[in-house]
């Protein structure tokens, strides 16, 4: 996912020292670069989180911002669960190839892959408790992405913001009551308190997916390719891994090639064991974000935070 061109020199350096072991910046195959995780970033949001992989400048930068809403139930929608709603837009001023109409593209594809992992039951949301009333109301979670900078590891930065800023969601409570109608029969109805301090957070939210992105370069395989990296990938595909340790779903990068079948078995238990230690990592910096909380909403340039 990047239009860096190199010389044949660049790629050949890049290539031989994947092969041999060693990454230009000093990684190993199985390394991902430095992770740095904030929340609750967009204070009119229902919840938010910002995800940078890499050093600032340097690395992919995405803000993911979470508003719920109550819908109504229409016919031919399910009777009792509520929904997802995911929606990625790259930022003008991430990368040059994204002025004017250049991303279109790419923001329907990163949607599309957000909504495969986050919007049905291999995200672990427990989506029947997003109903308020069956055939009546229901919770719509908007998520919203901005990438604001796109350094390689698109979809991998992606997920680890969705992930935390759906933990950091809070929903206001809502109180469901029977009232007798002029008949006599029983009516549902609802009424949502708005109350900061009366709110609560998704069931089953503990559950959601990381991603693990493996690149093809040569011979072998890496995770979390630089945007160097990327320009010598000739297959990539991303693997979304419950805290469980359970495969949800499987990604083909937007490469020509894709990965020879003999490797996917060793992608996918490769995959388990890096998951191990990333939910490990993630539980670490969330904890950390949650307790460090600024409030500071980024300049974008965009009209992302006027969603909200």
């Amino acid at each position: 996912m990047t239009s860096l061109i190199l010389s044949p020199s660049e790629q050949d350096f890049i290539t031989r020292g994947v092969e041999k072991g060693f990454r230009a910046d000093g990684r190993g195959s199985l390394d991902r670069r430095e992770v740095t995780l904030r929340t609750n970033m967009i204070s009119q949001a229902n919840g938010s989180a910002r995800c940078r992989i890499g050093h600032l400048g340097l690395g992919t930068d995405v803000l993911v911002g979470i508003k719920a809403e109550v819908n109504t139930w229409t016919p031919g929608e399910p009777e009792s669960l509520g929904s997802i709603v995911c929606n990625v837009e790259c930022s003008p001023s991430a990368a040059q190839e994204f002025e004017g109409r250049g991303a279109e593209d790419l923001n329907v594809e990163l949607t599309q892959t957000l909504d495969r992992m986050f919007n049905g039951p291999q995200s672990g949301i427990d989506m029947a408790k997003l109903c308020i009333i069956p055939k009546q109301a229901y919770w719509v979670l908007h998520v919203d992405a901005l990438m604001l900078d796109v350094k390689g590891g698109i979809v991998d930065a992606l997920v680890w913001a969705t992930r935390a800023a759906l933990l950091s969601t809070k929903l206001p409570r809502v109180v469901v009551e029977s009232i007798a109608d002029e008949d006599g029969n029983l009516q549902s109805e609802f009424d949502v308190v708005d109350d900061a301090e009366d709110q609560v957070a998704i069931e089953g939210v503990e559950n959601l997916p990381l991603s693990v992105t493996f690149n093809q370069i040569g011979k072998r395989f890496v995770i979390d390719a630089s945007e160097q990296e990327e320009a010598v990938t000739q297959a990539s595909l991303t693997v979304a891994v419950s805290p469980q340790l359970e495969i949800c779903a499987v990604q083909k990068g937007g490469f020509l090639r894709g990965f020879p079948p003999s490797l996917l078995s060793e992608i996918m238990q490769t995959a388990r064991r890096v998951a191990r230690d990333e939910f490990a990592k993630f539980k670490e910096l969330y904890e950390t974000a949650a307790s460090n909380q600024t409030g500071d909403e980024p300049s974008t340039g965009s009209t992302f935070l006027g969603a909200f």
